[in-house]
């Protein structure tokens, strides 16, 4: 009675939410571990061209504690999904999990 009825075709290569997951936020590291590499680069620079000026150099400190927050932010959050999917897979037994 049903066999007519259309299908839903899954259009991406992964089979469980958690994989498409994964992908992202490591597609996102590859993205932004270049620019935090970059942004390490040009706060250097501001080191070296603030010759000693106080406000430049504060500019330069500001400019490198920003991107060392932003880099512990990027890499601490792929750590955290890790430890999380692995907390969800201990507990796959008990509630019918899939990993």
């Amino acid at each position: 009675m049903f066999s007519d009825v259309a299908a839903f075709v899954n259009p991406l290569k992964f089979e469980s939410i958690q994989d498409f997951l994964m992908a992202v936020l490591s597609s996102a590291i590859y993205i932004l571990f270049p620019i935090l590499v970059l942004m390490i680069v040009y706060t250097g620079f501001l080191f070296v061209t603030a010759q000693g000026n106080a406000q430049k150099l504060e500019e330069a400190r500001r400019a490198m504690m920003w991107t060392l927050i932003g880099s512990l932010v990027v890499l601490s959050s792929y750590a955290f999904a890790i430890a999380l999917k692995a907390t969800v897979c201990s507990l796959a037994p008990e509630v019918g999990f899939d990993c």
